[in-house]
């Protein structure tokens, strides 16, 4: 018997927020660059969210800070397995590639104080 799978914090929000713009599941996709056969995965939890959905989102809406907020919160509470990194815009930038690779390996390790500190450094505007 195949695992049920129980519709993310994420998902319900793409859901409540697709239909309070009254668009269709199609019409968010094409809005989004995406299938909708993939949005509609992502909304049900059986697909991971892509790099950048999330600002996407709340850029092509026009979402608030809170909004936006509630929903990069309802992205970091769903469960990972893997997270895709875009390489392509910092080929070039040898430094930056070391950094991405480093932090990727070593994330584990680092303690809670050290994250913070990158977060911060990450999260300046």
């Amino acid at each position: 018997m195949a695992e049920e799978r129980q519709i993310s914090e994420y998902g319900e929000f793409l859901k409540h927020l697709r239909i309070d713009k009254k668009e269709m599941l199609k019409n968010m996709a094409d809005k989004l660059g995406i299938k909708s056969s993939y949005l509609s995965a992502i909304e049900s939890g059986n697909r991971e969210i892509p790099p950048a959905l999330t600002e996407l989102i709340c850029s092509k809406y026009n979402l608030s800070d809170e909004e936006c907020k509630k929903l990069h919160e309802a992205e970091l509470n769903k469960d990972r397995k893997l997270v895709q990194i875009d390489m392509e815009k910092i080929n070039s930038n040898r430094l930056a590639k070391e950094v991405v690779l480093n932090f990727a390996g070593k994330a584990a390790n680092l303690s809670d104080e050290q994250l913070k500190e990158i977060n911060a450094i990450l999260n300046r505007k």
